[in-house]
């Protein structure tokens, strides 16, 4: 039910994401379609942080009014920032869900002791991450990123679109809309307005 794009340049980060969001009914169909306003866009400013969240509602809520991430350390090599996403990021994330109720998975045929239900894009220091629902994260060597039921098409346009990792940022946005487009025109779940948000690197 959405469509967060990603763009890391070599000097910034680049997030766009869409504004709908689907009630499913019981039999797994669309009852009702909701577009949010900017108070509750699925890209969250938190801090020197930019979170997003593809997945339940209940996790864009809580990165926007509940989660109080961890200080940012001063010059940070990637080495450090990843230490610094394991070690203080993650376990602060899941702090917050859990204290909010929501990290418990609903059932028993959970597959990790900590799960949740969404996915979780993080920029930081200019550096995008993405967490999964078992608290893990990745970062792609390609530096392009697709989350949500959007994500195939969009990460499609994105391969196509994006010849080089030397992108301006201009470009990058320009790019990003075109592929969130594409996304919204074969994915039912992903609409308009798109927002996009960038972030420098320090």
């Amino acid at each position: 039910m959405t469509t967060i794009i990603g763009i890391q340049g070599p000097d910034y980060a680049l997030i766009c994401s869409d504004s709908r969001i689907s009630t499913m009914d019981e039999g797994g169909f669309a009852s009702q379609i909701t577009t949010l306003g900017s108070s509750s866009a699925k890209i969250a400013e938190n801090g020197k942080y930019l979170l997003g969240a593809a997945g339940d509602m209940r996790a864009i809520n809580i990165l926007h009014h509940a989660f109080q991430p961890p200080p940012v350390p001063p010059n940070t090599s990637f080495k450090k920032l990843d230490n610094f996403m394991t070690t203080k990021f993650v376990p602060a994330l899941r702090e917050c869900f859990e204290k909010q109720g929501y990290a418990s998975p609903e059932n028993d045929t959970a597959t990790h002791i900590a799960q949740h239900g969404s996915t979780i894009v993080t920029v930081v220091c200019g550096t995008i991450y993405v967490v999964d629902g078992d608290y893990s994260w990745t970062s792609d060597i390609n530096g392009l990123y697709a989350l949500g039921t959007g994500s195939s098409y969009a990460l499609g346009a994105l391969q196509a679109l994006c010849s080089s990792k030397k992108m301006t940022v201009t470009q990058a946005k320009r790019f990003a809309i075109k592929a969130i487009n594409v996304a919204s025109k074969f994915d039912p779940y992903t609409g308009s307005p798109f927002h996009t948000y960038i972030q420098e690197k320090s």
